[in-house]
């Protein structure tokens, strides 16, 4: 209990990562965790359960730090006992386990920025989709309006997963989505909600193949985003902020797209509708909404243009005018800009009462560029 309250001071981490790690993982989380490699001689009968409350406490403080983070994920058992507990506690219906919250926050914190800075499966690919991206440029099979490499034309196949996943891969693994997505089914804690949708965000947030295979595996495989979704109606901001922005980061694959605008939409355009102003995180959540609203319309307007209600676009008006939260107000002038470029959605606007002035004024220069088209 002290080691924990001592990892929450920043000064300290450093040297708590070479002197606590080791003992805390060697001789409480990888015996009371029910994993074992058979090279543990202590039992779980001899751990209080306090005790590694306690460690896995400090451990979640640790993971936090970039050193942390590193050491952690390359400590032999750690991740691997995490885990084993979380979905041990998962099998056995105790997803509110007072250790689970920390099992997963320690998992949260070691899959951030897992992409980059492990090597994995994807990395090699990401080369290889690279290589096939500049083939196709250079003979032609990308349009103009490309700009950018878009995940499913990489034309690369995804990896098979590991059989017995160990260390780090445990991160990337399906058992671990299907971990996460469990508790969101189960768990009624929000810090615990938090962090299995900030792991997947994390799992999903970069621009290379781990986040398309990610996020396919995630909606299509294990049919997640009904679970993700219901995140959304969460009376905490913090877990509406998580689910949404992994939403956003989903959205930006179209092998998703019909599926999120079926099984999403009303819930995304929901939360433009109706979230109010007077939560700190309602600036990133709104941004996320935008985002996701705007790719999954644009790749279906004849079915989103039934969302297209009053309510959500004086919303969306009203983040373009908000000068405090300036990336929503981005985000929602990119969405209206691309509502107005089609010719079926740009009839709904219309009919709401928007026409080329207003759409000028609160777009700005980004609507001036387009406006030439009509």
């Amino acid at each position: 209990g002290l080691l924990w309250n001592l990892s929450s001071t920043d000064e300290l981490k450093e040297e708590l990562i070479q002197e606590a790690l080791p003992v805390l993982t060697d001789c409480v989380i990888i015996p009371f965790s029910g994993w074992s490699d058979g090279s543990c001689n202590r039992t779980r009968e001899i751990i209080d359960p306090e005790v590694f409350f306690n460690a896995t406490g400090c451990l979640r403080n640790l993971s936090s730090a970039d050193m942390g983070r590193q050491t952690m994920r390359n400590y032999p058992g750690l991740i691997d006992s995490v885990m084993t507990y979380a979905q041990n506690c998962v099998a056995s219906n105790r997803p509110d386990d007072k250790s689970v919250e920390n099992c997963i926050c320690i998992l949260h914190n070691l899959s951030y920025r897992l992409d980059a800075e492990v090597p994995n499966k994807y990395t090699q690919l990401n080369h290889m989709a690279r290589s096939v991206y500049m083939d196709k440029t250079l003979t032609g099979c990308f349009n103009s309006r490309s700009g950018k490499m878009e995940n499913d034309e990489y034309g690369v196949p995804l990896p098979e997963e590991d059989f017995k996943p160990k260390g780090p891969s445990w991160l990337y693994h399906s058992d671990a989505i299907r971990t996460y997505l469990s508790l969101m089914d189960q768990s009624k804690k929000d810090a615990t909600l938090e962090a299995c949708a900030g792991a997947l965000q994390n799992l999903t947030a970069s621009r290379g193949l781990m986040s398309n295979a990610m996020s396919q595996l995630i909606g299509l495989k294990e049919k997640g985003l009904p679970r993700i979704a219901r995140l959304l109606q969460s009376g905490s901001s913090d877990v509406v902020r998580s689910g949404a922005s992994l939403l956003s980061n989903m959205s930006r694959h179209p092998v998703l797209h019909k599926t999120m605008a079926h099984q999403v939409l009303p819930d995304v355009s929901r939360l433009l509708s109706f979230q109010s102003g007077n939560t700190s995180s309602y600036g990133e959540i709104m941004t996320s909404a935008c985002y996701t609203l705007r790719n999954l319309i644009m790749s279906n307007p004849h079915l989103g243009k039934s969302y297209l209600t009053s309510n959500l676009l004086n919303n969306v008006v009203s983040l373009c005018r908000n000068g405090s939260c300036p990336k929503a107000a981005e985000a929602a002038r990119l969405l209206l800009t691309d509502l107005w470029s089609n010719r079926e959605l740009q009839s709904v606007l219309k009919q709401q009462g928007f026409d080329k002035n207003m759409m000028g004024s609160l777009a700005g220069t980004t609507f001036r560029t387009l406006s030439s088209r009509f």
